[in-house]
């Protein structure tokens, strides 16, 4: 169909819990998020076929909107037809289904290792085991490696154009005797992406045992080019989706083939980024998994992690993150065994909701702890000044607590200064991604309309006061007139509740020794949503806490002031208890 002529766009995101379905069309010649609905992804027994799902939250959608989307037999009705039947265009993403297994072989893991992983970062990809000059393995404990690894991709890497070759050849040598032992029907598809001298060699060595795809190098003189290796990626990803039971049917239909949500976000992100002229970064958290992007200075770096989440890895994210930097972001001492009963019943029951405080509080520190392990292995973080958060997932997007939102993330993420958040409650960012490449306009129009909501603004006070000092003073003024001053406690966070789309002036100072991302003074106008103004002037309020009945009454307090809980903060007697041996 001509690009010209699409008006309607069905997007479907296929998640590890849920399948989102959204479907934009022009309004006023301008295109907007016109219906969605959700339904239960419908992944693995006894089905095992994505289109059941996508069929029923396409149903809700029919039943809100009228409009026909399916016809008798189940099929997309394409292209649009008269009185809105079907739709011109269909794009699908996912992150759902188990991750593809995959071994790294290259030189050094600080170079072509790392630069590889990074490629591979935004796909569901795990890296099962690498094989490189320092792994400390002969020539049989690289080859067992590799074979009982069972992996569904190889990655080659490593070398510059022009460089040595000895290395990297025996390395392939190795590949063709471990190829040659695996069974026929389980044999990897090998990507090589190094000096591009060996590539024909690498043909030559490996391509009578197995499918050998080739990318240009990673390495580029002193640094790397992700983009091109990541573009024969999307298409082995696609492919990979497309013989798989779950998702023939859905493929089947797709315009765009099948996208890696985490590849729609990066898109986004590098978007905001250039968008704002600052660092934006994309944290999505699922039950399953945990994504965090970074645009920066025109290049973008993702970390995702496939075992960390707070529905079915939660158990798997304990394990990893440990139990100790989870209890950091407790009001109480765990009981023993008691987070581990938590995130098992979690990975049973994803969908569940905490069932008093004291779980609340449990799925809060996973929440914290998560996201701070991630970021650690993104990278450029620890030099990002970040400027703008988009949230996505449905353990941040799905809450309702926009200011609550805002201080996990301010805890998290140790975020600093002026801070916009955005939230993607739909889930259309990987859509959004998807589109970018052929309707850029649509992309803009969406972004500019109503497919993303504002959540507010945080301002996260750096710097050392003694507690109970004035740390800030906050001149407001409202849109229609009205006027109020408010000062900030040391070791205190403020929430303003500010609705969309209503703004307020701002004045704030804050005293010596302290700062709002390097500034004692700040005017801003900042724009209303869901979690209005957020003052974090809690500063280093936690590790000076030196019993936990001090860290339990702050904690308290500070969940109070940023939900808007009124009455007076009670600490259960229990919770004071001290840890059990």
């Amino acid at each position: 169909m001509d690009d010209s002529r699409i008006r309607s766009i069905l997007a479907a995101d296929f998640g590890s819990v849920n399948t989102r379905a959204m479907l934009f069309d022009r309004v006023d010649g301008l295109y907007r998020l016109v219906a969605q609905g959700r339904a239960r992804t419908t992944y693995g027994p006894p089905g095992d076929d994505l289109l059941a799902g996508l069929a029923a939250a396409l149903q809700k959608m029919s039943e809100s909107t009228g409009r026909r989307l399916l016809d008798d037999d189940g099929r997309l009705i394409r292209p649009e037809q008269a009185h809105r039947v079907g739709v011109d265009c269909f794009i699908t993403t996912t992150s759902a289904g188990p991750p593809l297994r995959a071994v790294l072989v290259g030189l050094y893991p600080q170079v072509s290792i790392a630069a590889a992983r990074r490629a591979i970062a935004p796909f569901t990809i795990d890296a099962v085991a690498e094989v490189h000059l320092e792994d400390g393995l002969g020539a049989k404990g690289r080859l067992n490696r590799i074979i009982h690894s069972r992996p569904q991709l190889i990655l080659i890497s490593g070398g510059t154009d022009g460089g040595a070759r000895t290395v990297l050849l025996e390395m392939l040598i190795l590949l063709r005797e471990a190829l040659s032992l695996m069974p026929l029907g389980n044999r990897p598809v090998v990507l090589y992406a190094g000096n591009s001298s060996l590539a024909a060699s690498a043909r030559e060595t490996l391509s009578q045992l197995v499918e050998v795809l080739v990318a240009p190098n990673i390495r580029q003189g002193d640094g790397e080019s992700l983009e091109p290796l990541q573009a024969v990626l999307d298409s082995y990803f696609d492919e990979a989706k497309r013989r798989s039971r779950s998702f023939q049917h859905c493929a089947a239909m797709s315009d765009s083939g099948i996208m890696p949500s985490a590849r729609g976000s990066e898109t986004m992100t590098a978007f905001f980024s250039r968008a704002t002229g600052a660092d934006a970064l994309t944290v999505d958290v699922g039950g399953a998994k945990t994504m965090l992007s970074l645009g920066r200075e025109g290049r973008i770096s993702t970390a995702m992690r496939n075992d960390i989440g707070l529905g079915h890895s939660a158990a798997a994210a304990l394990e990893i993150i440990g139990e100790k930097e989870i209890s950091k972001w407790l009001p109480f001492h765990p009981r023993k065994g008691e987070l581990f009963q938590y995130a098992r019943n979690k990975g049973l029951r994803a969908a569940s909701l905490p069932l008093d405080m004291r779980e609340r509080y449990i799925e809060y520190a996973l929440l914290r702890a998560g996201i701070r392990y991630v970021a650690r292995e993104l990278a450029q973080f620890d030099r990002a000044r970040v400027g703008l958060v988009m949230l996505a997932g449905g353990c941040l997007t799905e809450g309702g607590q926009g200011a609550l939102e805002m201080m996990l993330l301010a805890d998290a993420l140790q975020l600093e200064g002026a801070v916009q958040v955005k939230a993607d409650p739909h889930g259309a960012l990987p859509a959004l991604g998807a589109l970018a490449a052929t309707r850029p306009e649509a992309v803009v129009q969406l972004v500019n309309g109503n497919a993303l909501e504002h959540v507010g603004t945080l301002l996260r006070v750096s710097g050392l006061a003694p507690a109970g000092t004035t740390a800030v003073k906050i001149k407001a003024q409202r849109a229609n007139g009205d006027r109020f001053e408010r000062e900030v406690g040391a070791g205190d966070v403020w929430h303003m509740p500010l609705p969309a789309p209503e703004t307020v002036d701002l004045r704030i100072q804050v005293r010596r020794g302290l700062s709002i991302g390097g500034k004692r003074r700040l005017r801003l106008k900042a724009l209303g949503g869901r979690g209005g103004v957020l003052i974090d002037a809690r500063l280093d309020a936690m590790a000076q806490a030196s019993t936990m009945t001090e860290r339990a009454v702050n904690m308290l307090r500070w969940y109070a002031a940023v939900t808007g809980q009124e009455r007076p903060v009670a600490i259960p007697e229990s919770w004071l208890a001290g840890p059990e041996s």
